[in-house]
Formats: C-alpha cells, structure tokens, sequence
C-alpha cells in the first residue's frame, strides 16, 4: 500500500511541474483556480485511527495512511461537491496484560494491532470562504459521507525482537460496508500556475459497528480516524 501510495504523490507532484510549462500565462489569468468549475487531483492523508468504543478500556490510536484520486465540481466560487476513490489504513492499538513478563512474549502490552484496508468513495460538500484571508488563500470545509468497502481486517501480535510478527485474518468477523460521517476544515491556496493545494484538519467516525464475536455475537468497534489531509488540485 505505502508503493501505491508513493506513486501517487508523485503523479500530483509531476502534474505540478507540468503545469509550469503547459498552461500559458494569458489562460490563467483568465481562469483563476477560485473561479473554475470543475477540478481533479491527487489526496493523500496522514492519520491516526482507533475504535472509540475501546478507548476508554484497552485501545489506543495507531498511524494510518490513505490516498487517491479527487474530482470536485463547483456550482459557484463558494459551494461545490467533491468526488473521491482511494484506498485507507484504518484499525487500532490494543493493550493487553503483560502475563508472561518474559522478553519477547507477543503477550507484551502494547504490542497487539487491528490493522484494516479499505476502499473509500467520499462523497463531500465543499464551502470555501469567497475572500482571501492571505494572499491566494481561503478558508475552506468539507462535510459528507465515505463510502466505504472493508478489503480485510488483520489482528497482529507485533514481534519488535524477531520481527516475525504473527497474523490472523478477521475479516469474516468484520461488517463489508460503511458510511463513515467525515468532515474537514482548514486552507485552499492558489499555487503555481493554475494549481491549488489544499491542507485540512479532518475527522471520520464510523456509523455502526464493525466487528461481530464469533461467540457470544456482541458487536463492538466503532471507527474514528483524525489527521491531516493534503490535496493538490488542477
């Protein structure tokens, strides 16, 4: 996942450079990057992940990467939709009672991990403030729903001393779909010619839970991500 990613942060900073020597200065000044309708790009996040359900017992929140590609129409300067598809890191930490207390024992608090991967379609509002607060920059926020496909779920015990680190798929334990509520707050500015980068604060919760006991089939695990989001639009 983290190669899928790489690649894609280079294809925004390709098209980036590009752009320097495509678009001809007359045509951007004719079509500033506040006044267009349509925009595509490239998203990447940086986040941390947890079941809010567990955090007051045994979780803790893990760092989690995701990406992809964006596409945001605009009814008018100040108020569009954007569309999205990528793929996320989600899950948590687990701590768990040191019963060993032998060195190396997986049974070591702090070393178990949910770890799962997910396909996303956010589908957002976007408002952006019609005045720049700085040169080439507005305040902008998002609100929607990400629609999201569960590829797998993963428990590990983490081996930090022999780095074999023992897995085992939950998948079947785990909801396939979500809604996640997602909301964003933070910059547009105007970059290069004819280009706009977008930094946000942004938070997602889960809208049920997703993980089912095999056993006694109580649900727990409720999603929450924050972090911070990076979009670079053209």
């Amino acid at each position: 996942m983290k190669k899928i990613l790489f690649v894609i942060v280079l294809m925004g900073i390709g098209n980036i450079a590009m752009s320097q020597f495509k678009t001809p200065p007359s045509i951007v000044a004719k079509t500033r990057i506040f006044e267009r309708k349509f925009l595509w790009g490239v998203a990447f996040n940086s986040s941390w992940a947890a079941y809010k359900d567990q955090l007051s017992d045994s979780a803790f929140y893990r760092p989690s990467l995701g990406g992809g590609v964006r596409a945001e129409y605009y009814f008018n300067p100040s108020l569009g939709v954007t569309f999205g598809v990528g793929i996320q890191q989600r899950g948590t930490g687990i701590y768990t009672p040191d019963l060993d207390q032998s060195i190396g024992n997986p049974d070591s608090t702090g070393r178990l991990r949910y770890r799962m991967t997910t396909f996303d379609f956010p589908v957002q509002l976007v408002y952006r403030y019609p005045k720049n607060i700085l040169p080439n920059t507005r305040i902008s926020a998002l609100l929607g729903a990400d629609f999201s496909v569960i590829h797998n779920a993963l428990r590990v015990w983490k081996s930090v001393d022999d780095g074999f680190h023992e897995l085992s798929d939950f998948s079947s334990n785990f909801e396939k779909f979500d809604i996640p509520l997602r909301v964003g707050f933070g910059l547009d500015a105007e970059v290069g010619h004819g280009s706009l980068f977008r930094l946000q604060l942004y938070g997602e919760i889960s809208n049920k839970k997703l993980y089912t006991h095999p056993i006694t089939g109580i649900k727990s695990n409720q999603q929450v991500l924050l972090g911070v989001d990076f979009s670079v639009l053209f």
